[in-house]
């Protein structure tokens, strides 16, 4: 029993760290009113980041911790800095959110392929070693610990700090924020400072932790599994962390379904189907409280020059 006790934890940790801070970023984000189409091709560019930055790193100061720490710092700022640039143009720029949210989702998924492709060169012509995270216990209940702060500090943040009230207040209307002295395009680049940095820790450990590896195509779809998690738990961070946990033991336990006679095909979308049902569930019950409703503003356009 202890056994596979400490396997489920083991095997579930990579994926719940990264399913959850993706989501919690992506939270913040969609908190400050911006609709965030563009999660899976960030998610997806991150994966590659994390691969190629450790790549290069590790040639010149050879495999070991130091390496892969400071790949995922770069993935993170990288990220960071690239989701405060679509948050801040969202808000400037006469376009729809849609528009620019697809733009940056397909500029991330090529960019990914082109980055990651500059990996394999790299690894293939110098096979260079990387010192992956290692599956612990250790590491998993340090993990555990860490998401436990990083929840606590994001529904800390949003419910309990000025700067959270800011996110919100423009999320609600920005007009109105703006109308009583909210710099608006401030407010949404520092939650997409934010929600990026987020995001690109979990797309650096799903590739450093997770997989210990990169391949073409890698991180598809599993952006938009993460902001399935986060409208299923109403963009709250509190519920965001326990219903991450459910939506990750489906995807860990999903291969096992095929030992009770399940095709491959229909053991792999499970998590899918399930996650897209609770979506609509949730969107179909009643929010009796503000704090479980969507924010108001969520995907409407807000220009610079409407505030004159």
């Amino acid at each position: 029993m202890m056994e596979i006790l400490s396997w489920f934890i083991t095997a579930l940790a990579p994926a719940y760290i990264v399913y959850t801070l993706t989501s919690l970023g992506n939270l913040l984000i969609e908190r400050s009113g911006i609709l965030n189409i563009a999660i899976d091709g960030f998610f997806v560019l991150s994966s590659a980041m994390s691969y190629t930055y450790a790549i290069l790193i590790s040639q010149y100061l050879g495999p070991g911790e130091l390496p892969t720490f400071l790949s995922i710092a770069l993935t993170v700022l990288s990220i960071a800095l690239m989701y405060s640039i679509f948050t801040s143009l969202i808000t400037v720029l006469p376009v729809s959110q849609g528009a620019i949210g697809l733009s940056f989702m397909f500029a991330g998924y090529g960019l990914g392929a082109i980055v990651g492709n500059i990996g394999r060169l790299v690894f293939s012509i110098h096979r260079v070693r990387v010192d992956y995270i290692g599956m612990t216990i250790e590491s998993s209940v340090l993990a555990y610990i860490f998401i436990a702060i990083v929840v606590t500090f994001i529904h800390v943040l949003l419910y309990r700090l000025k700067l959270g009230v800011f996110i919100r207040a423009v999320g609600e209307d920005p007009r109105v924020a703006s109308q009583v002295g909210v710099n608006v395009t401030y407010i949404r680049f520092l939650s997409g400072l934010l929600g990026g940095s987020l995001i690109g820790l979990g797309g650096a450990l799903f590739t450093l932790w997770r997989i210990g590896g990169w391949s073409q195509g890698q991180g598809l779809n599993h952006g938009w599994f993460a902001y399935a998690i986060s409208i299923a738990g109403w963009r709250f961070p509190l519920l965001v962390a326990p219903i991450s946990a459910f939506f990750s033991s489906l995807y860990v336990l999903s291969p096992h379904l095929q030992s009770i006679g399940l095709p491959v095909e229909v053991s792999t979308i499970v998590p899918y189907i399930t996650s897209i049902t609770i979506m609509a569930l949730v969107s179909a019950i009643p929010k009796r409280s503000r704090v479980f409703t969507d924010p108001k503003a969520l995907g409407r356009e807000f220009f610079r020059e409407e505030r004159a």
